[in-house]
């Protein structure tokens, strides 16, 4: 709310078109700076707050095809490294410290929503809880019970939950192009299950455009001024983002 004030009083007073931006528009447009990308393509949304599969028709045109049931994937990260006292932000933290661990260290669980019309949904809460409260019930015989091997098991199970709902949706819409974007995006071992998927092209924006960033709102904005869009004064902000749920088209 302090930033939309302070947008409108500037535009207001500079006599400056004043647009609204939708903060998870701007995530997925962060990787369109450094790269020409045509639509359609499927869009993975993650951060602190989303976790989010699309289909994107074009920057102000999405089609949410799965998202998370209870807490978003960064969420679990973050609240992982705090539970531990690993330090904030938990995603950089997990990541690093991931690779000097063994995924195999544990078999945290994957949940299993059923149903099609949760075929591309997911679920963090009880692999979060897991990890925090029943780590131990899920370790394997001859690890050594050391924080950078929870880590990597930790992660290793989150990134797997997203990418398995991911490829469902390339095989089911047969769209070849990925664009990730969201903190999340620039966990290594998300870049790196991805990458090894040959027949996908996967985007991401580079590291310093994964967190939130100025850049990529004023992308989305440009195409909105190019177009002619504008936003009244009475416009308003919101915690919650209603466009981005499943089976609502944002355009």
């Amino acid at each position: 709310l302090v930033g939309m004030t302070f947008g409108k009083t500037l535009a207001w007073s500079a006599g400056k078109p004043f647009i609204a931006i939708n903060h998870m528009l701007g995530h997925l447009y962060a990787a369109h700076l450094e790269n020409d990308i045509s639509y359609p393509y499927l869009g993975l949304l993650v951060s602190g707050g989303h976790s989010i599969i699309c289909k994107v028709n074009g920057f102000d045109d999405i089609e949410v095809l799965g998202t998370t049931v209870d807490d978003s994937v960064g969420e679990a990260f973050d609240k992982v490294s705090k539970f531990y006292g690993l330090g904030y932000p938990g995603g950089v933290v997990i990541d690093r410290l991931a690779k000097e661990g063994n995924p195999a260290a544990a078999s945290f669980p994957v949940p299993h929503l059923d149903g099609a019309e949760h075929r591309y949904d997911m679920s963090f809460s009880g692999l979060k809880t897991a990890v925090i409260h029943q780590c131990d019930m899920f370790w394997n015989d001859g690890f050594e019970h050391s924080t950078e091997n929870m880590c990597a098991a930790f992660q290793e199970t989150a990134c797997r939950t997203l990418t398995t709902r991911l490829f469902r949706a390339v095989e089911d819409t047969g769209l070849k192009t990925v664009v990730a974007g969201g903190g999340v995006a620039a966990n290594s071992r998300l870049r790196a299950i991805l990458a090894e998927r040959t027949d996908i092209q996967c985007i991401f924006p580079p590291l310093k455009l994964c967190g939130d960033n100025g850049a990529m709102i004023a992308g989305v904005a440009y195409h909105f001024l190019a177009r002619g869009d504008r936003s009244g004064w009475d416009t308003t902000a919101s915690a919650r983002i209603p466009q981005f749920k499943r089976g609502l088209k944002n355009n």
